[in-house]
């Protein structure tokens, strides 16, 4: 193994830990920021720096936001705040917004259930989830997880616990085929899934 200074091996270390980095590709990273103009580097240390910094979870449904609190989906007036769409994290969030065919709420689990990487309910967001339907005026729950073995067996679990609510429950339907992710599909296809969805 190549020894290196101090510095940079650390910083190879730390690119590494990114998923699908390997020990080769952080070492190219690694010397080709060293190629940088110092202003570059510079606004590379203030975007990690923002990210501590100036990046927020919204208390209501888990998205992320430069402003503490609220996000500005849960603070936008003209969303339809009887729909909930469940979403596993994120980047799921902003594919379906990308869609613009969804004008409800959304919520964020933080996961899905899988048990043999030690996930369990009480990881997620579900407390909160059913918190927002008791104390909101809550008509239909969109299940957008991803049509895999640990999405299908958190649906199962979330259809089970939602049934105590009298709440429409309806999931993504044509064009997402049994393993994909949501996050890799395209706009149409995931807007057709929103437009067919079914009853869960």
């Amino acid at each position: 193994m190549a020894k290196f200074p101090a510095t940079i091996q650390n910083l190879i270390n730390e690119f590494a830990k990114l998923p699908g980095i390997g020990r080769k590709t952080a070492e190219r990273f690694v010397f080709h920021l060293l190629k940088q103009q110092k202003f570059e580097l510079q606004n590379m240390i203030n975007g990690l720096s923002g990210l501590q910094n100036n990046i927020y979870k919204c208390i209501h449904c888990g998205n992320l936001s430069e402003t503490k609190d609220v996000c500005h989906i849960c603070n936008n007036s003209n969303r339809n705040k009887q729909i909930l769409c469940i979403v596993e994290e994120i980047h799921d969030l902003n594919v379906i917004e990308e869609t613009q065919q969804y004008e409800g709420l959304y919520h964020v689990l933080g996961g899905v259930i899988d048990p043999i990487d030690g996930i369990t309910e009480e990881h997620l967001s579900i407390k909160k989830l059913l918190d927002r339907i008791r104390n909101n005026n809550i008509e239909e729950i969109i299940l957008a997880l991803n049509p895999d073995m640990q999405g299908e067996a958190t649906i199962i679990y979330l259809k089970k616990i939602l049934s105590e609510f009298n709440i429409k429950t309806t999931r993504l339907a044509r064009g997402l085929p049994m393993g994909s992710d949501i996050e890799y599909t395209d706009e149409v296809t995931l807007s057709n899934a929103l437009k067919g969805r079914k009853e869960a």
